[in-house]
């Protein structure tokens, strides 16, 4: 059975993802988004705040195409209107904190999980009946070498070794796998990118706290998430990470 499924575009009808599938995926190109005023009052308070912040208008419309375009994606699972849903955070689970998983709030249809993820002109949005995470990124352009400080030491002597520009896409291969995982976990990168390998073989007992260990080469168990790569648009790279250890396409 296929784990994930890849849509372009959202449906307007009610639906959640199914047993077929455990997450669905839908892609967009900030580019071909076009809004206007009446789209921009589906925006909260925090998010319209949030949008007016920005400096640079090609920033504010990357962000306000990205929320309106979660909200209809939302909407269309719901079957609800996009101007209607309401947003909160969870605590994280690492300090208790105010900036754990973002989650709808209580709906009258069964709420599905999502993680909204920008780069670029590209947008991601996974939706999934349980926790889910999802992270895109525009390929390197320029040296991404110092973020290997950042690494788990097992995924930095994997990426070290490799001649440029192998290196670069191994770094960011590494980024979108890692900042999946601490979606899915619900915890924020500053607990730590190094905590877990997304790299390399089996590495038991390297896990964040409170997890199983990681011992499945190829996808691992990492902050209790399994994740994969995902087929991203040319010059992108992403990923995608469950809760449990399980094999992803």
């Amino acid at each position: 059975m296929p784990a994930v499924s890849d849509s372009r575009a959202p449906g307007s009808a009610s639906r959640q993802p199914g047993a077929d599938r455990a997450a669905e995926v839908s892609w967009f190109d900030v580019r071909d988004v076009t809004l206007g005023p009446a789209d921009l009052t589906d925006l909260d308070v925090r998010e319209t705040a949030r949008a007016a912040a920005f400096v640079y208008p090609a920033d504010r419309h990357r962000y306000q195409a990205a929320h309106v375009m979660l909200r209809r994606v939302l909407a269309g699972h719901l079957g609800s209107e996009p101007g209607r849903l309401v947003f909160a955070r969870e605590p994280c689970p690492t300090c208790g904190g105010p900036s754990g998983k973002p989650v709808l709030a209580s709906q009258e249809a069964p709420v599905p999980a999502f993680s909204l993820a920008h780069s670029g002109d590209v947008v991601a949005i996974a939706v999934a009946v349980r926790p889910v995470g999802v992270d895109v990124e525009r390929e390197a352009t320029g040296c991404v070498c110092s973020l290997i400080t950042a690494m788990h030491p097992s995924d930095a002597a994997v990426v070290e070794p490799l001649p440029e520009p192998e290196r670069h896409a191994a770094v960011i291969r590494w980024w979108v796998r890692a900042e999946a995982v601490l979606k899915c976990a619900g915890i924020g990168i500053g607990h730590g990118l190094d905590a877990f390998p997304v790299l390399g073989g089996p590495a038991p007992d390297e896990a964040l706290p409170g997890a199983r260990p990681l011992y499945v080469p190829g996808w691992a168990d990492a902050a209790g998430c399994s994740f994969a790569p995902l087929s991203a648009p040319e010059g992108y790279q992403a990923a995608i990470a469950l809760p449990g250890r399980r094999a992803l396409p």
